[in-house]
């Protein structure tokens, strides 16, 4: 079940022209999917139950989503016992949660959801000045409109005034009341708006010399558990998708942050302690001792640059 949700979600991706890379092969993974289109950008979990998805994940998933200016989303069709409603998000661990039907209303028809899931029922957001704007054409003073919809002068205030959530139930009332539409649609692709507090990763001594010569240059270090990468390496304009770990298959790794730079449409580098011949155009191998010749994040980025023009 599983794969028909990835086989569906890629499809419509494809289908609606995202450039697409396809992560389910590679293990640890945060997001199964990188997508483009334009200006917008989605790294995507793909589930069936999506009760699945661990708090680490998710939490790796929304710096790393942050960290590129990324939308993070998750699309699965069951939570639990229950099948997931179409036009209704979902939350889990402060992600977006939608099924593959209103995926699909989303990307292909362009059909935001207007409707969220939280304890207590359905709710929607609302437009406070449509409000305002239909209640005082009607003539209706805001204690009638109270009495009409059976709740306080107080919680048409605030409808009024600060634009609170309420009920769909309560929402169809005051459309009904007012003749006019005033459920506002949610930003899907602006879901998630955080501040970036990264949790401590564990890395092996030689991992984390390398880390900490990064930052010793200027550079911002993000290390990352479940991600093709180790590391979002951040300069002040310029975000670097980086390998550290000293593996085997080294070239296998790199060719798969390759693709993910590509589509992200940023820089990529993996940082070695032994001479790789490989031979891929988006990744820059780095010996780690050229890191001793660095002196600021700027100087970083210029070797990167170097280095590459002289890899092609």
């Amino acid at each position: 079940m599983y794969a028909a949700v990835v086989e569906t979600v890629l499809k419509i991706l494809e289908k609606a022209k995202f450039r697409v890379t396809n992560l389910v092969e590679t293990k640890p993974r945060c997001f199964d999917i990188v997508a483009r289109k334009g200006d917008i950008i989605i790294l995507l979990k793909a589930l069936y139950n999506v009760d699945s998805l661990k708090s680490d994940m998710a939490a790796e998933m929304r710096l790393v989503a942050k960290l590129m200016e990324a939308s993070p989303l998750v699309v699965g069709e069951r939570f639990k016992f229950d099948y997931l409603e179409r036009g209704v998000i979902y939350n889990r661990y402060r992600l977006p949660v939608i099924n593959t039907a209103t995926f699909y209303d989303f990307i292909m028809e362009g059909i935001p959801p207007i409707i969220y899931s939280a304890p207590g029922g359905y709710y929607v957001k609302i437009d406070s000045e449509k409000i305002k704007e239909a209640r005082e054409k009607l003539g209706i003073s805001v204690g009638e409109l109270a009495k009409l919809l059976g709740v306080s002068r107080r919680c048409i205030k605030k409808y009024e005034e600060e634009g609170i959530d309420t009920s769909l139930e309560h929402a169809i009332k005051l459309e009904e009341v007012l003749g006019v539409y005033v459920i506002k649609a949610i930003d899907l692709l602006g879901y998630v708006n955080e501040d970036i507090k990264p949790k401590e990763v564990e890395l092996k001594h030689n991992e984390a010399e390398i880390v900490e010569q990064l930052r010793y240059i200027g550079i911002k270090v993000y290390p990352v558990r479940h991600a093709p990468f180790d590391v979002v390496s951040q300069t002040e304009d310029k975000a670097v998708l980086t390998g550290i770990r000293q593996v085997r298959e080294i070239g296998k790794r790199a060719a798969i942050i390759g693709k993910v730079s590509e589509v992200l449409s940023t820089k990529a580098a993996y940082i070695v302690e032994r001479e790789i011949k490989e031979d891929i155009s988006s990744v820059v191998f780095l010996m780690k001792e050229e890191l001793s010749c660095v002196s600021s994040a700027k100087d970083f980025i210029t070797l990167l640059n170097e280095k590459n023009s002289n890899q092609k």
